[in-house]
């Protein structure tokens, strides 16, 4: 069965756009470190009755910021919480073991913005974020050609709970791909222009697309 579940990523500073942007999605990742919301703020797009992933990326807030706001989002009814792979180990723990205690379950993320390894790297990393304690393993590379494509595809052999797909122009078609071969979801953009990642696309336009391709099956 195809899941069809598009996660809209969300990354604006606007707090009623993020609140228009909940309530016509189907799941949605908070992007605490871009959107720089007040924890109530933050609360109350948690209400909201959809999937949530909670992510706060190193740059904007110190490590002791980016724990606590996590721990709040937690807290507060977040789904999932996306920690990165090469995150310190204390820091790491420290959200899995607080997530594992709430029901939250957890996200090791690894992202490449240069390439895409080798097939044999990939499912060591794969293998490394389970071993950290992840629900679903997110493993993101850089495509840029055909072949990085599939081979972030082939991944899905026998692999449960892994969100893999490769960002730029040669790796689009593996964001909604990735549906089809066992992903339980895919990320996509609040719209044109407001991309989280390169290659990123609009949940409108995943959504008419997977529509699509439903109709023809």
């Amino acid at each position: 069965m195809v899941n069809e579940r598009i996660c809209t990523s969300v990354t604006s500073t606007d707090f009623s756009e993020c609140e228009q942007v909940l309530r016509s999605s189907q799941m949605a990742e908070l992007r605490l470190d871009l959107m720089l919301l007040h924890t109530a703020q933050i609360q109350a797009l948690l209400l909201h009755k959809i999937p949530t992933v909670v992510t706060c990326r190193e740059g904007k807030y110190a490590q002791n910021e980016r724990v606590n706001l996590l721990k709040f989002a937690i807290e507060n009814g977040a789904t999932f919480v996306d920690i990165e792979v090469e995150s310190e180990e204390s820091y790491r723990k420290t959200l899995v073991d607080f997530a594992k205690k709430h029901g939250c379950k957890v996200i090791i993320s690894y992202h490449n913005f240069e390439c895409t390894p080798s097939f044999a790297e990939l499912k060591q990393i794969i293998a490394e974020c389970r071993s950290m304690g992840a629900d679903v393993v997110k493993l993101i590379t850089t495509a840029h050609t055909a072949q990085d494509s599939a081979r972030v595809l082939s991944l899905y052999e026998s692999k449960e709970n892994l969100v893999a797909f490769a960002m730029g122009e040669a790796g689009k078609i593996t964001r909604l791909a990735c549906l089809y071969l066992g992903a339980p979801f895919t990320y996509a953009s609040m719209g044109t222009g407001k991309e989280a990642a390169p290659g990123q696309i609009s949940a409108e336009k995943m959504g008419e697309v997977v529509k699509i391709v439903g109709n023809t099956q």
